[in-house]
């Protein structure tokens, strides 16, 4: 049985190989981690603070590793549209 992260790491590497975050809309993006009380991160858009959201998967209860992996994706897809 995976642990959770384990299956963040793999929702992660399937989500990179799939071209990362739809952006249909044409606008930039940028998102940040919240650091929560019980010692898991979460991703948000730091102008509106909404949790990510892939599929049906909400980016949150993450450790350290995936969060720092999440956010590389989703800023350097970003950065890649300037």
């Amino acid at each position: 049985m995976k642990s959770k992260h384990e299956e963040h790491a793999l929702a992660l590497s399937v989500w990179e190989s799939e071209g990362g975050a739809p952006d249909s809309s044409g606008q930039l993006y940028q998102y940040g981690r919240r650091f929560e009380g019980d010692g898991t991160y979460t991703i948000h858009h730091v102008f509106t603070g909404e949790k990510v959201r892939i599929g049906s998967w909400t980016m949150e209860g993450l450790n350290a590793k995936n969060a720092a992996r999440a956010l590389q994706v989703l800023n350097t897809l970003q950065g890649a549209s300037d």
